[in-house]
């Protein structure tokens, strides 16, 4: 190991500051909830899921926005600068997904219940799930012509990060929803409680209460001098690899599982265990938790039912890396761009 790269850590934030109110605000407001479609669905963002995907217009990279009754597509188009010649088809996506309520009416009678849960950009945020029972498209499995439907993995680099951040919420949120309607301990159904986002039990003699749920993972970058220890897991759809992650057990603290992940999945401890940032995670309730750590010793040896492949690698000779927005890829973009470069200076 390097002598000295115990010491080298992120000297930046995993998220960029930005100044003044973030986009995405999180708002609580039961009375805003719907259990029924309205007649016409209100002005505002439509995160739209249909097992368990994001419905976005095809070819679209934002979230669908319903224009409030007072305001037409063709004032906000006069309203809108006029883009140069490089970025003209970025704006006039972004136009294309300014709808009118009644482009949404296909889904009315599809909505099983209606979420308000924030604003983004000062305009209202609404999450709803489609019914399953009503195939959208010409089968189950497809939404209706104009729309495709998109899993939030895939989302990364598509949509902007606030959209992102919204989506992940309203995801979470909807999952939440679904498998807390019925109280945990008696049976009986639950309400919102008119105070904080929980759910009630309306039993008058059991009243438990239920808050969303998070399930914290870790995810950790293994350094050994200029080297880093990805691999190549076997649910990963694709050839790329990335840092080892697990969920965090009962009783243990993420420095813990940290050391027993890295045990257990490629059979080499680790010491100087630091973090380095966080980010929500759409699987569908988890919290990606990232930490960097020093190779401490043993030999690589993988856990069969998991991996498919682990290995030391360092620049140039990297393999394909993780989507561009994914914690893992950041902290492998930080690797790359800060903790080399240092790395290899020192050695000078």
């Amino acid at each position: 190991m390097h002598p000295d790269s115990q010491h080298v850590s992120p000297n930046t934030s995993l998220h960029a500051e930005s100044s003044g109110e973030p986009l995405f605000q999180p708002a609580y407001d039961p009375q805003k909830n719907r259990s029924t479609a309205p007649l016409e669905l209100p002005g505002g963002y439509w995160f739209l899921f249909y097992q368990n995907n994001l419905l976005l217009q095809e070819g679209s990279k934002v979230v669908p926005q319903i224009l409030p009754q007072d305001v037409s597509s063709k004032e906000l188009q006069i309203q809108a600068p006029v883009p140069a010649p490089s970025n003209r088809s970025n704006v006039e996506s972004n136009l294309g997904t300014l709808l009118n309520a009644l482009d949404l009416s296909w889904a009315l009678d599809r909505i099983q219940r209606i979420y308000y849960f924030g604003t983004l950009k000062g305009k209202p945020c609404w999450a709803c799930s489609l019914t399953q029972n009503q195939p959208l498209g010409k089968d189950s499995n497809n939404p209706p012509p104009g729309w495709e439907a998109v899993n939030l993995r895939m989302a990364y680099g598509r949509l902007s990060s606030e959209e992102l951040q919204a989506a992940r919420f309203a995801s979470h949120l909807l999952f939440w929803d679904r498998n807390t309607r019925f109280c945990g301990v008696c049976g009986a159904p639950t309400t919102d409680k008119p105070d904080e986002r929980a759910k009630l039990c309306t039993q008058p003699n059991c009243g438990a209460v239920f808050y969303p749920k998070i399930s914290p993972a870790v995810i950790v970058a293994i350094l050994d001098g200029d080297r880093i220890l990805l691999a190549h897991n076997r649910r990963f759809v694709s050839k790329f690899y990335s840092l080892i992650a697990g969920f965090v057990e009962i009783g243990e603290s993420l420095e813990d599982c940290v050391h027993r992940e890295v045990l257990e999945e490629v059979g080499v401890t680790v010491k100087n265990v630091r973090y380095f940032g966080s980010q929500p995670w759409p699987t569908p309730d988890s919290l990606m938790i990232g930490f960097l750590a020093d190779y401490a010793g043993g030999s690589v040896r993988i856990q069969d039912d998991e991996l498919h492949d682990a290995r030391w690698f360092s620049p140039p000779d990297m393999p394909q890396l993780p989507p561009s927005d994914s914690i893992a890829r950041k902290i492998l973009r930080w690797y790359e761009t800060e903790y080399v470069p240092k790395i290899r200076g020192q050695g000078h």
